[in-house]
């Protein structure tokens, strides 16, 4: 079915989200062969880099010659990828896209890509690695509150916003103020703007969420460790450790890499590794949901066991048809 002339004269642009293993790439994809003029744009850190393919579920070979896939297998693990890139890349994307009359997909799950094409994105400082590995050293001799509380003395507001959990997101958070002497609450001010204030070429937005119950969400996950393991992991991160991957600060950070080669050194049993890596992968799904749930404009599409993602589909271009 074509349903390409839903679209008026006016731009359109799709955003599906979710955490690790709901299913946003099958539900994204499928919609966009209903469309049949649509073309993807993976909004997922790991996924730009080549050679990471079971670790970062990428779509199939098969998927890609179906429906036009960018910023997938784009860069070499020699390379670093930050979020401006790809707020510039996405968006000089979207633009060619709809120049050609077709439908940009953003799909994707890292939050900070997501909303920098949404809202914008702040000028901010590199990564600073050494500082980053002192912030870690800290963790680890004094733990994660104490961490926190270091952010409390420098941006309460920033403090307030962030789990102490999440220490990634609080690391930053100092490292913008160590190195511009200004907080980052105050820097993401910007953010609270409506979305078409940033960039209106992308026109109409639809926003949509996919999301499953909390303990059928686990159960995903752990059922995709599974068959990443199945699928030759082990093998995979033994390649990536070859080529380089633990010397990129950026792409050393997916999970199942420190997990895995824990394993290869001999410091842990690889069941205890595939244990780590569903449990990290729970973690990160909660962050994911915590992230996306500040979104207050995206509608979410909760999933049940035996849900029929075409449904959802179905919806969604009913939604495109009336806007």
């Amino acid at each position: 079915m074509n349903n390409s002339g839903i679209f008026s004269r006016e731009n359109k642009t799709i955003f599906i989200v979710g955490p690790t293993s709901s299913g946003k790439t099958e539900i994204a994809h499928n919609l966009a062969k209903k469309l049949s003029g649509a073309e993807i744009i993976s909004a997922d850190s790991m996924q730009i880099y080549r050679n990471m393919d079971i670790l970062t579920a990428k779509p199939t070979i098969e998927q890609r010659r179906e429906i036009p896939y960018h910023l997938i297998d784009s860069m070499d693990l020699d390379n670093t990828y930050s979020a401006f890139d790809f707020h510039d890349d996405a968006l000089r994307l979207v633009t060619e896209i709809l120049y050609n009359g077709k439908i940009p997909i953003i799909v994707g799950g890292t939050g900070l890509y997501v909303r920098s094409l949404l809202r914008g994105i702040f000028q901010a400082p590199e990564a600073n690695w050494e500082f980053r590995k002192d912030m870690e050293n800290f963790v680890m001799e004094y733990g994660e509150i104490a961490l926190h509380n270091l952010l409390k003395l420098k941006d309460p507001e920033a403090a307030g916003k962030i789990d102490p959990r999440n220490i990634r997101r609080v690391i930053r958070a100092l490292e913008v103020f160590q190195f511009t002497g200004k907080k980052i609450s105050e820097l993401q001010q910007h953010w609270n703007k409506p979305y078409h204030e940033k960039h209106p070429v992308m026109g109409y937005l639809f926003l949509w969420g996919i999301f499953w119950p909390r303990r059928i969400m686990y159960e995903r996950v752990n059922s995709r460790v599974d068959e990443m393991v199945q699928q030759g992991l082990v093998e995979e991160v033994k390649n990536l450790i070859g080529l380089g991957v633990m010397e990129n600060t950026v792409a050393s950070q997916a999970i199942g890499i420190k997990e895995i080669s824990q394993y290869l050194e001999n410091k842990i049993s690889l069941d205890a590794a595939i244990e780590l890596i569903k449990q990290n992968t729970r973690k990160f799904s909660r962050r994911q949901l915590t992230w996306f749930s500040r979104e207050e404009e995206f509608k979410w599409f909760v999933l049940y066991k035996n849900a029929d993602k075409n449904k959802i589909i179905d919806v969604m271009i009913e939604e495109l048809k009336k806007n």
